[in-house]
């Protein structure tokens, strides 16, 4: 079973990096960036996204990424452009609808948010 787990992982991993051995500077980047999410670290986490999208200005997930890190900081303006770049690149990307959603209920644009979340839940997983 932990096989199987780790296996997907790593699959997944491969997949969204689009790397097949090994991360690359890119990869590692956004991996160091999560980790520093994690960590709660979100000046830190911005800046390893940065350089992910210096290197690659289409890696969704890094923009979907360092707003989540504006959006803990309650950098809302900050956290809906990069909610919208994602959706920009990824009109399908369900979880950059709920979190602009959030940074839009934050800023007190419930309408936004409402359309949002009805946006995200017409997208399956």
């Amino acid at each position: 079973m932990y096989r199987a787990f780790l296996f997907s992982v790593i699959v997944v991993a491969t997949g969204v990096l689009g790397c097949s051995s090994g991360l690359d500077a890119k990869g590692t980047a956004y991996v160091k960036g999560r980790e520093l999410f994690l960590s709660k670290d979100y000046d830190s986490a911005i800046e390893k996204f940065n350089n992910v999208i210096e290197m690659d200005e289409k890696f969704v997930e890094a923009y979907n990424m360092r707003g989540n890190c504006y959006l803990a900081l309650k950098k809302n303006d900050e956290a809906v452009k990069d909610f919208t770049k994602a959706i920009e690149l990824n009109p399908d990307n369900r979880g950059a609808y709920l979190n602009r959603s959030s940074a839009y209920k934050a800023m007190g644009k419930l309408p936004q948010a409402k359309s949002d979340t009805l946006k995200a839940s017409k997208i399956s997983d």
